[in-house]
């Protein structure tokens, strides 16, 4: 989540694509499904070329999502499902995939 606000800070898009991607790649992990991993990577990487390649993506857009990202960590790391379920649904609806 860090390196998300970090890239997001300098308005770097590619290296904000990268961290996200490292970013949901990790979280997705937990779940220990490596296919699943596999498949969410591929489509990850696919709907981040508009993100990278898109000069209109306002680094507060990139600022937002990476504050999504620490949430669900902070909710991961309370063990607070509840919290968990509702940022994971709340990223996804926003998400533009």
């Amino acid at each position: 989540a860090d390196a998300t606000v970090a890239a997001a800070a300098v308005g770097d898009r590619a290296s904000y694509a990268e961290c996200d991607r490292a970013f949901h790649r990790a979280v997705l992990t937990l779940a220990g499904n490596e296919q699943l991993v596999a498949i969410a990577d591929e489509l990850h990487r696919r709907s981040q070329w508009p993100l990278v390649a898109n000069p209109a993506t306002r680094r507060a857009d990139l600022l937002a999502d990476a504050a999504e990202h620490t949430a669900l960590l902070d909710a991961l790391t309370a063990q607070d499902l509840a919290v968990v379920q509702a940022l994971v649904r709340e990223h996804f609806t926003g998400a533009d995939v």
